[in-house]
């Protein structure tokens, strides 16, 4: 048991201290580098649940499984927080509902049968990735590639979870099918493999940002649609989200090393707001007004001089 604490202790403890810490403040977007601090502990809360499945598995500590069911529920949850791009408050407010879930969920493998808190993980980790892949799919801070393949591990492992759910629910865990989906062995490998490859999703993202700041001698722009909720209200969430995908569009057209933002994009072009502002008039006919929403890291709005 000493060993099960101690353990849970040190992977939250490096994953709030790597947060916290000592995760390096790159020169990236305040929205990215919070998603990478975010990711990165998500990521330490799915070692630490395989390592108090691994403890349970060799002592057959209740408490090991209980803070690894716990805590496969509260990385995927932080994982579907760091990609959400979720302003301060909302992200805090999700963050306690992932805790409060996670907390339930260890209190029923505490509370029940090793066979019905299994079911009972498996719905609730079938909703949590199937979140988790959905904001993955629409992230506003993730690029593109990298969110796209987090979106698929995370929704393979929610379409694994429920199909596990059901299994349990229907036939039991005696039969053949039972077996196999309930079989620590399988359950492992899947989970081990979807981790790996939301890792890797991570590691491409850094490199993503990482050509931002790499071999350019100046500081990178943020260039975004100023009054975002205003323009989503006057005009509706599709066109909000038509003039950002324009506005990456354009950007990464002009440099390669862009890096999607909530609602804009993060370059290392010179003179970077009224560059886009003169593309976005050229290449994708906005008026005046639109360019008008253009804002800068500083504040500063779009304009132009064409007519």
């Amino acid at each position: 048991m000493l060993l099960t604490i101690g353990l849970a202790v040190m992977c939250i403890g490096v994953a709030f201290g790597v947060v916290g810490i000592a995760l390096p403040r790159s020169s990236a977007p305040l929205p990215f580098t919070t998603f990478i601090q975010y990711a990165v502990m998500a990521g330490i809360f799915s070692i630490g649940a395989t390592v108090m499945y691994v403890v349970h598995r060799y002592d057959g500590a209740r408490l090991a499984l209980v803070v690894g069911d716990a805590t496969m529920v509260l990385a995927s949850g932080t994982m579907a927080v760091a990609l959400g791009g979720l302003s301060p408050r909302r992200r805090r407010a999700a963050l306690a509902l992932v805790a409060v879930t996670a907390i339930a969920v260890g209190a029923c493998t505490a509370a029940t049968s090793e066979d019905v808190s299994l079911v009972i993980k498996a719905a609730v980790l079938a909703l949590v990735c199937t979140v988790c892949a959905l904001a993955a799919a629409r992230s506003p801070v993730a690029p593109r590639r990298p969110a796209s393949l987090i979106a698929a591990a995370m929704g393979l492992y929610a379409v694994y979870s429920a199909a596990r759910a059901l299994v349990g629910v229907t036939t039991g865990w005696a039969g053949a099918v039972g077996a196999v989906f309930r079989s620590l062995e399988i359950g492992s490998a899947v989970a081990i493999a979807t981790v790996l490859v939301c890792g890797l999703g991570i590691i491409l993202a850094l490199r993503s940002s990482a050509r931002v700041s790499d071999g350019a001698p100046r500081e990178h722009s943020v260039v975004v649609i100023g009054d975002a909720r205003l323009v989503a209200s006057a005009f509706g969430p599709g066109r909000l989200r038509s003039l950002v995908d324009e506005l990456r569009a354009a950007a990464h057209e002009l440099d390669d090393r862009a890096v999607d933002v909530r609602n804009g994009v993060a370059t290392a072009l010179p003179a970077a707001l009224p560059t886009l502002g003169e593309q976005m008039q050229n290449s994708f006919g906005w008026s005046p007004e639109e360019i008008a929403l253009l804002t800068d890291g500083d504040g500063r709005r779009g304009r132009t001089e064409r007519h």
